[in-house]
């Protein structure tokens, strides 16, 4: 797991959960393999409205032997919060014994 977290531009799909749709796979990718989430967190900030243009970084806080704590965000392009997100996986028997 790297130290720099994850970052894409997308576009805000139409819907309800919009911002988990695009925050949940990053989220998954920065975990890594053999992690299954446990909690997700989500917080709104400055409103969106969809096809907006959108920034979606994810990372990883901290790690034990059996679960990840994780975040992400979800940009404006001029860098304004529009969801912020914290996340708990528990990471798999073989997972944990690689760690």
């Amino acid at each position: 797991m790297s130290d720099e977290p994850l970052r894409r531009t997308a576009v805000l799909p139409d819907g309800p959960a919009a911002a988990v749709r695009l925050i949940e796979p990053l989220l998954a990718q920065a975990v890594g393999l053999g992690a299954e989430p446990v909690s997700l967190t989500l917080d709104y900030g400055a409103p969106a409205e969809p096809g907006d243009a959108v920034i979606v970084e994810a990372g990883v806080e901290r790690a034990t032997r059996t679960l990840v704590f994780a975040f992400a965000r979800l940009l404006s392009p001029e860098g304004n919060v529009l969801a912020a997100a914290s996340a708990i996986y528990r990471r798999s028997a073989e997972a944990s014994k690689a760690a």
